[in-house]
């Protein structure tokens, strides 16, 4: 065996899709006469919830439970608490935005393996990223809970996170986020119903696109090792494109039930496509830096993300290596523009321009040191980490600086 030979590109995905209208209901009404618990954020307007509700209970009927779900206080203690009822049910319906879906996703993993909360646990707010594996897992393999876990079925309220077909979630720990992987925190049925996003704001809508669009980007700019076949990358700049056109039609106010579907299937689509055949699963590295910035500012996690897209790409144009590959993002940037033509050319002032067209709020970013940020992150995701370990602490303070000067600028 030749041990110089590169390591072969993987790929597996495990939930199931249902897309289009109707499909949330009908896949609730469908769902086994045993014992349910939907989940719902508790923002949703009746009526998103109130036919979703009727279906499960035509299912499961006086075997339901229904808990509302309050997103900004789903920290790790409230889903160690959620765990507990998930533990008791054979199905678990979530339906909501990100944060929703996560808590689910996380709660379900802690039902089926309650080892986990002690790794998840472990450091505070250090290590950011938990990858649970285990001897068990099958080599290159995420962690596969122990114990028979409930069906997880995630039914999306927004567009962009493509948390219902993720194998990673955030979750809150002693004041940071932590991101965590494990195979079984993708649900096993994702439902993509735009009558769950009807109600979504315009720019709420747009921020989604966004939010997909610089996901890809982010996992675009490494170049790819040499046995990642380039069918994925080909795969990934039309999807670029076809984001950008999507979101120009949402831009113009055309946001149909056919567009919101398209929109949710084009998000799924960069988790579960061949863009991420053999990609580095740590080289998104604009994520780690935002997720510090918003945490500290308060900020959206896309305002945090497009304050930090401009100084990254900038030091990407100029050859840093570590975080892409310029040609590699003027090639990304194409296909952004071939979608939404009156962009500039310029990758840094078209990201931002962008931002500002849809309407993203502007990160909250007066009175941050750039040294405290830096040393936060240098804390969750560097120090010899895969994440952000080979930029030192004064590496990392001279990028905040730019953040904060074109953020406060912006």
């Amino acid at each position: 065996m030749n041990e110089d030979r590169p390591a072969a590109a993987m790929w597996q995905r495990p939930s199931r899709l249902h897309v289009g209208a109707g499909s949330a209901v009908q896949a609730l009404a469908g769902g086994p006469a045993a014992d349910t618990l939907l989940l719902t954020d508790r923002g949703l307007p009746g009526s998103v919830t109130g036919p979703l509700l009727a279906a499960a209970r035509s299912a499961a009927g006086s075997r339901l439970r229904v808990l509302a779900l309050e997103p900004e206080t789903l920290a790790l203690p409230e889903i160690e608490q959620l765990a507990d009822t998930v533990r008791e049910s054979a199905r678990v319906v979530a339906v909501g935005g990100g944060s929703v879906l996560d808590a689910a996703a996380l709660a379900r993993l802690l039902a089926g393996d309650p080892a986990a909360i002690r790794r998840i646990r472990h450091g505070g707010g250090r290590p950011g990223l938990v990858a649970l594996t285990g001897p068990a897992a099958p080599a290159g393999g995420l962690h596969r809970s122990p114990r028979a876990a409930p069906e997880l079925v995630a039914v999306p309220s927004t567009v962009g996170t493509a948390a219902e077909v993720s194998a990673a979630a955030t979750v809150r720990v002693d004041g940071g986020r932590k991101l965590v992987m494990a195979a079984s925190l993708a649900a096993d049925l994702a439902v993509l119903d735009p009558a769950v996003t009807a109600t979504l704001p315009p720019a709420l809508l747009r921020e989604g696109v966004l939010e997909a669009l610089c996901r890809l980007l982010n996992t675009y700019l490494p170049e790819p090792g040499r046995q990642v076949p380039r069918v994925g990358d080909a795969e990934a700049r039309t999807l670029l494109r076809r984001l950008a056109r999507a979101g120009r039609q949402a831009e113009q106010g055309r946001a149909s039930a056919e567009l919101r579907t398209e929109l949710a299937l084009l998000s799924a689509q960069t988790v579960l496509g061949w863009s991420m055949l053999g990609r580095d699963p740590f080289a998104g590295k604009v994520w780690y830096l935002s997720n510090e910035l918003s945490s500290a500012t308060g900020a959206r996690k896309m305002s945090a993300t497009v304050a930090v897209l401009p100084a990254v790409w900038a030091r990407v144009l100029d050859g840093d290596a570590r975080l892409g590959d310029a040609g590699r993002l003027r090639e990304a940037w194409r296909a952004v523009r071939s979608g939404l033509p009156d962009l500039p050319e310029q990758p840094v002032t078209g990201i931002a321009e962008l931002a500002r067209r849809w309407g993203v709020p502007p990160c909250p970013a007066a009175g941050q040191d750039p040294a405290r940020l830096a040393a936060r992150a240098a804390r969750g995701w560097g120090a010899g980490l895969p994440m952000l370990g080979a930029f030192r602490t004064a590496e990392l303070t001279r990028l905040y600086a730019d953040v904060l000067e074109g953020a406060i600028a912006a």
